[in-house]
């Protein structure tokens, strides 16, 4: 067996014999590392439901988020826009809202608001790197969004735990916690079409992973961010993905307010005024939606009618197009949506980056704003053709357990407070071994590949 000392130093050891042949170059246009294949980056419009406004920051003419903690300079206000969070493809934005913060009941259990508060949609300008290791693992799973790897539920700033403090595996893949295989901080992906309350064909979840991704937000520290183990996937800002260094980089584009898109603040209260939000209109003896007897206010009519929802999500979309146009108050400071067919002609093929599509026949198309591959039953010039061929790509594998010098046997491990793996009996010290083990592993994997 092997002691983790060895393991390091012959880690070390590849690592300089990789990078002492190996140039490492990050490209403007496909973030690609010289002589090695690389996911090509690929640039996806996606949404998200809040509870807080953004805040523009007329100096860095961005939109940031501003929380009552750790939120005073620009890159941390730019950092907690997407500090490990689930988005959702923007044609699929409202399924979330229909069928979490809308029935009667919902309200009357959150005093009067939608389940957490839900208020805002906010739409990002997305570019993503796959590390190549998740490529490997999840390329052939028909169950993700291809280019994507398994979505990992994200709540509070961390991954949600199934149960107690355990984390899923998804999430301890990302850096190879718990003894499982270290893949990158990949950013996940899965169509989530239908639910009792709601059928959106076009809806897709994603998750993003960012430092200290195992704390909420409030128990993240400085050593969990800067932990080899829990680095994330965010690029600085003003820095391009690689799918070594970062696998995802953003803009928030805008947002919408939910109560005036499906009209509560156009409707007039019974003291002769206007809503002035959905507390407002709940206290006043209203409801968006009663799913048990199927009535409410007009916008969520016919709720499980797939085509009914597509429209709905095309009213959202024109609502906030015309209101970028229209440049008044926030909205003067907002981007439009760019149009699917500019996204296509800019991106990669879809047989470029995912298995599935290079052994397509046909291959696969780009579709939506988040630009997810389906793929082409009969030839089309929207089915882009790849410009590589495709090549089997390195498996991840575990790395040596942590054994015990002198009897030679298997240490239990425990996680801790930074989410790196240690011997039980030191579950009071801090260590980075086995994280500097795990993406060491990963760095060279990916270099050689």
């Amino acid at each position: 067996m092997v002691s983790v000392a060895s393991t390091c130093a012959a880690l070390l050891l590849a690592i300089t014999s990789v990078t002492a042949t190996n140039s490492t170059t990050n490209s403007t246009t496909t973030g690609s590392t010289s002589g090695a294949w690389q996911f090509k980056r690929v640039r996806t419009i996606q949404a998200r439901v809040q509870s807080d406004l953004p805040h523009w920051d007329a100096t860095h003419k961005e939109w940031v988020a501003i929380f009552p903690q750790n939120t005073v300079t620009f890159d941390q206000r730019y950092v907690a826009a997407m500090d490990t969070i689930n988005t959702a493809s923007v044609e699929g934005a409202l399924f979330y809202v229909q069928t979490e913060g809308i029935d009667i009941n919902v309200q009357k259990q959150n005093n009067c608001m939608r389940k957490s508060n839900m208020t805002y949609i906010w739409f990002f300008d997305i570019e993503i790197v796959q590390p190549v290791l998740s490529v490997a693992e999840f390329g052939t799973d028909t169950a993700l969004a291809r280019e994507y790897g398994p979505f990992t539920a994200m709540d509070n700033g961390q991954c949600t735990p199934t149960s107690g403090t355990t984390l899923p595996k998804s999430c301890m893949q990302f850096t190879g916690l718990g003894g499982n295989v270290a893949l990158g901080d990949y950013i996940g992906g899965e169509p989530r079409a239908t639910h009792q309350y709601a059928n959106y064909a076009n809806n897709y979840w994603f998750s993003y992973p960012n430092s200290c991704f195992t704390q909420t937000f409030t128990a993240k520290t400085d050593a969990c961010r800067k932990s080899a183990a829990q680095k994330g996937g965010m690029c600085a800002y003003g820095t391009k993905p690689d799918g070594i260094n970062c696998t995802y980089s953003f803009s928030v584009m805008g947002y919408i307010n939910i109560d005036e898109l499906v009209g509560i603040t156009s409707m007039v209260s019974t003291n002769g005024k206007n809503y002035t939000g959905h507390v407002d209109f709940c206290r006043d003896g209203q409801y968006e939606w009663d799913f048990a007897n199927s009535k409410g206010i007009p916008f969520w009519s016919d709720p499980l009618n797939v085509t009914a929802n597509a429209d709905r999500s095309s009213k959202m979309m024109d609502f906030y197009t015309a209101k970028v146009k229209e440049g008044k108050g926030d909205y003067a400071n907002m981007k439009p949506f760019p149009q699917v067919s500019d996204l296509v002609t800019q991106n990669p093929s879809c047989s470029d980056n995912n298995v599935q599509c290079a052994n397509n026949a046909n291959g696969c198309q780009r579709t939506l704003l988040s630009q997810i591959c389906v793929p082409c039953t009969s030839s089309s010039a929207s089915c882009k053709s790849p410009t590589r061929k495709w090549k089997d790509l390195p498996k991840a594998t575990l790395a040596p357990p942590i054994t015990d010098a002198v009897s030679g046997k298997a240490v239990p491990t425990v996680t801790n407070a930074l989410g790196v793996s240690i011997p039980a009996s030191q579950a009071g010290a801090s260590s980075a071994m086995t994280a500097t083990i795990s993406m060491a592993v990963l760095a060279v994997v990916a270099l050689m590949a």
